[in-house]
């Protein structure tokens, strides 16, 4: 049995929550088994922009959170998200609500989550040189990448497994997806009525399966 303070921390917890904060400097904080890893609101005076670097959420429900934020931005360097608990697990998810800039740079994302990232709102969402390990764990054909709204960026970025990559829908205003690296073929659904780019991406073929020996 899992400890009560575990359960009532993975059903409720939210371990670094930001409101207002001008400039906030952040370096090599780590949470494990929360709710929410990382929460980004709009408090009574505001949102939170600055230098986020080094850091980390594992074994969360949602790793990253962002309900709104500065159009100055939240820059997150070198971050590692991992979330596999609750009954449908995603590291980043980008609220309606948002109106301002996110971007992450050197990410890595793994564990037996439903999605990267589910984006929405009206602001700017940018990964690069991001590795994306896992996603659709439940084998539903759950899209690594799914954003609903706003503007899009994923440049540099490799996509670890053959399954869906990414999906744009009617709302998105504009979206670059460039020079990444699918392993498998490029499955990427768009239904923006936007403006949207996408060039110079690379596929690695996958290898036949190794025939057991006898």
């Amino acid at each position: 049995m899992k400890p009560k303070l575990l359960e009532w921390q993975l059903a409720n917890g939210e371990a670094f929550i930001f409101g207002r904060s001008d400039w906030q400097y952040v370096l090599n904080t780590f949470c494990f088994g929360y709710h929410i890893g990382y929460k980004f609101m709009r408090g009574p005076k505001g949102v939170c922009n600055g230098n986020f670097l080094g850091i980390g959420a594992d074994g969360c429900m949602t790793a990253l959170q962002v309900d709104d934020s500065a159009r100055y931005g939240l820059l997150i360097t070198n971050g590692e998200f991992v979330a596999f608990r609750g009954p449908n697990p995603k590291m980043m998810v980008v609220s309606d609500s948002n109106e301002g800039s996110v971007r992450l740079v050197n990410c890595a994302f793994w564990g037996p989550c439903d999605q990267i990232a589910s984006i929405s709102g009206k602001g700017t969402v940018g990964l690069s040189d991001c590795t994306f390990c896992h996603w659709d764990a439940k084998h539903r054909g759950d899209v690594a990448i799914e954003a609903t709204g706003g503007t899009l960026l994923v440049r540099g970025c490799e996509f670890q497994q053959p399954k869906p990559q990414v999906k744009l829908g009617n709302n998105v205003r504009a979206a670059v997806i460039t020079g990444n690296i699918f392993h498998g073929s490029a499955q990427i659904d768009n239904q923006s009525s936007g403006s949207v780019k996408i060039a110079d991406n690379a596929e690695i073929p996958l290898l036949p399966k190794k025939r057991k020996s006898r």
